[in-house]
């Protein structure tokens, strides 16, 4: 068997609510949707590759692996290695799309953007996912007290490095060209978890998943997460409170695609 190490864009996604369920039925039906959700997923993507592939880019093909109530997407740049900007770009793209599948699913996600080496193996009986980005993603994602994905430091870094190159390329001054791809990721005082079991916020570049919704309808959205904060348990319901207010406040700023 070789091993082959790969670099890229590492997502990690932790479904809420599952700490609630007590029989075993609840967790085969929640088994059953995340198998499902990976084929979903996929067929997101093959939507969103198609429409690339129309305007002549061609994004990175991501590998998928559920363990648990989690999932982790790698976004390998094989492909175009002196275009990372678009694997940031894919991965973007694909959350906003994956974000409308899951919710409508009544799956909510809380995870975390890294970037970096990392292997991608699948064996008899398996997957494995290993690297620093890995773990980079997991610790931040843990930290979220919402729904939403954010932007580890590590991947931060890589993306306005990768942001300065294009402008430099493209003569831009870097100001114009986050402009213009906003409303991508937005920054935003994000709910956090400290270490010391204590509430705040701290500043991240986060995924703009709720621009996607102004198309199907925010209304919608707003009693989707209304009813699952009412069913949530204590240690859940002010989750779903954080993320209506961020939802409130892309509306508020006009973080939405035009």
């Amino acid at each position: 068997m070789t091993l082959e190490i790969d670099r890229g864009v590492v997502i990690f996604l932790d479904v809420l609510g599952v700490s609630k369920y007590t029989e075993a039925a609840q967790f085969l039906d929640f088994l059953c949707e995340m198998k499902k959700m990976r084929i979903r997923a996929q067929y997101v993507w093959d939507k969103w590759k198609d429409k690339f592939e129309q305007e002549g880019v061609t994004l990175p093909e991501p590998k998928i692996a559920i363990f648990q109530d989690s999932i982790v997407i790698c976004f390998s740049d094989k492909v175009e290695k002196d275009n990372t900007l678009q694997n940031f770009f894919a991965a973007q793209n694909w959350l906003m799309a994956v974000y409308v599948v899951a919710i409508e699913k009544g799956l909510f996600f809380r995870g975390a953007l890294s970037i970096g080496e990392y292997i991608y193996n699948e064996f008899d009986g398996g997957i494995a996912v290993l690297g620093l980005p890995v773990v980079d993603a997991f610790k931040h994602e843990r930290k979220g007290n919402w729904i939403g994905v954010i932007q580890t430091d590590l991947f931060q870094k890589q993306y306005m490095n990768a942001l300065n190159n294009y402008a430099t390329v493209n003569r831009m001054k870097l100001d114009d060209v986050i402009k213009g791809r906003n409303p991508f990721y937005v920054k935003y005082d994000v709910p956090i978890k400290k270490e010391n079991d204590d509430y705040g916020t701290a500043e991240y570049y986060v995924v703009n998943w709720p621009t996607i919704w102004k198309g199907i309808g925010m209304d919608k959205l707003r009693k989707m997460l209304t009813d699952a904060q009412d069913a949530a348990d204590e240690n859940d319901k002010k989750k779903y409170e954080n993320t209506l207010k961020f939802v409130k406040y892309c509306e508020d700023h006009q973080f939405f695609l035009q």
